[in-house]
């Protein structure tokens, strides 16, 4: 009703120059200073670095790889030279490891062993492969081997608590192909105190 008022009283141009004014006085005002946001450290550098001691020990693996659960060969007396089988095993030490490994993304490595039928191929005489493992930031782990067959495997996961969980990745070291073949958790082993 104003705006009929206005338009009839003083007709079109100065109706729309009115909004304009109002506009521009409004933002010529003065507006008090934003008040200043404290900086805050990035979330990397906030969060705890995990270390190796924290994360090393021996863990049960339970591996679920393309919806099937490889399961321990059944037990049965090992053949000669060959130590007896156990189940899915990881062991991450605090050690660094000797000889890096080549293939490997990371060069600060610590040693690692791992026992996963089908997946792993330890030497004559041991039950598990050997393996490099590293810290990938926050807490995340990767744990890494390669096979006589030429394929990297490796666990990529977090540790929180005692358990450490995440995907399990196959490299084609010929072609460089990569694909996830499953997913992991691992359980520390409680050590009695005797």
């Amino acid at each position: 009703m104003i705006a009929r008022l206005l338009w009839r009283a003083v007709g079109r141009p100065t109706v729309v120059a009115i909004p304009v004014v109002l506009a521009v006085l409004s933002c010529s005002r003065s507006q008090p200073a934003p008040e200043p946001v404290p900086e805050l450290a990035p979330a990397a550098a906030r969060a705890t670095p995990l270390a190796p001691a924290r994360a090393a020990g021996l863990y049960d693996l339970q591996v679920v790889i393309q919806g099937r659960t490889p399961q321990a060969a059944p037990p049965r007396r090992p053949a000669r030279g060959r130590a007896a089988a156990t189940g899915p095993t990881l062991q991450l030490f605090a050690t660094a490891a000797a000889a890096l490994e080549p293939t490997a993304p990371s060069t600060t490595q610590f040693q690692a062993a791992v026992a996963l039928p089908g997946y792993s191929m330890p030497p004559r005489g041991r039950t598990t492969q050997a393996a490099a493992w590293w810290l990938a930031g926050g807490d995340s782990v990767v744990v890494y081997w390669v096979t006589p067959r030429g394929v990297a495997l490796s666990l990529r996961g977090a540790l929180r608590a005692d358990t450490l969980s995440g995907d399990v990745w196959y490299t084609s070291m010929g072609s460089g192909t990569e694909f996830q073949l499953g997913r992991f958790t691992a359980v520390r082993r409680r050590t009695t105190g005797r």
